[in-house]
């Protein structure tokens, strides 16, 4: 079972190093395995550490990453070998807050479920977002698709302050592919300022 659960482990790494290769990223391997980092992103705005979980034949879609220690520039990549196209790719702070602490086993447990679940709504905007991992190390705990995490929110806000800088963003994010849900949040934004420039044709 050990032996089984190790060669599922590997397939899953290898999979997400090759999409990451795919996708142009600069993708170094540590020499042992320390601290829970599987692989190593050098991008422009700073050095990724990313983690990646793996699941195969599960009824319930579900990883489990030892405890740890959020910090910005590292991220948690889950994978399942039955959905071979899809990636979710989550802040470490994102990871911890929609998962639950198993205090038995030292670990955090984020179930997905299956298609449709609520869960998998909400998170949307972490699936195939390779784009969060060009951003810069200290971004947001980045909104998701269904709703707005507060810090998230009004980080975008913040960075993003009028629609022309909203337009702008939405174009880069694009032409990098961004995912769906990503652009969705955006376009949420744009909104947001265009009505407010409709009630103050002042503000930008």
């Amino acid at each position: 079972m050990e032996k089984e659960t190790q060669r599922t482990g590997k397939q899953g790494e290898l999979a997400v190093i090759g999409e990451l290769i795919r996708r142009g990223f600069d993708v170094f391997l540590p020499a042992i395995d320390m601290y829970g980092v599987d692989c190593i992103l050098r991008t422009p705005r700073g050095h990724k550490e990313i983690q990646i979980k793996t699941r195969e034949r599960a009824k319930l879609l579900l990883f489990d990453v030892k405890a740890f220690r959020p910090r910005n520039n590292f991220f948690i990549i889950c994978y399942n070998l039955n959905e071979p196209n899809t990636f979710w790719i989550f802040p470490s702070k994102v990871f911890k807050e929609y998962a639950r602490y198993l205090k038995k086993y030292g670990r955090y447990r984020l179930e997905l479920g299956g298609e449709g679940s609520r869960k998998r709504r909400d998170l949307f905007g972490y699936k195939d977002n390779f784009y969060l991992l060009e951003e810069e190390a200290e971004g947001p705990a980045v909104v998701v698709a269904a709703g707005k995490t507060k810090s998230g929110w009004r980080w975008l806000k913040k960075s993003l302050p009028s629609v022309s800088a909203v337009d702008k963003k939405i174009k880069e994010v694009k032409e990098r592919g961004g995912s769906e849900g990503y652009i969705k949040v955006l376009e949420r934004l744009r909104r947001y300022w265009e009505k407010r420039r409709k009630f103050n044709p002042q503000s930008r």
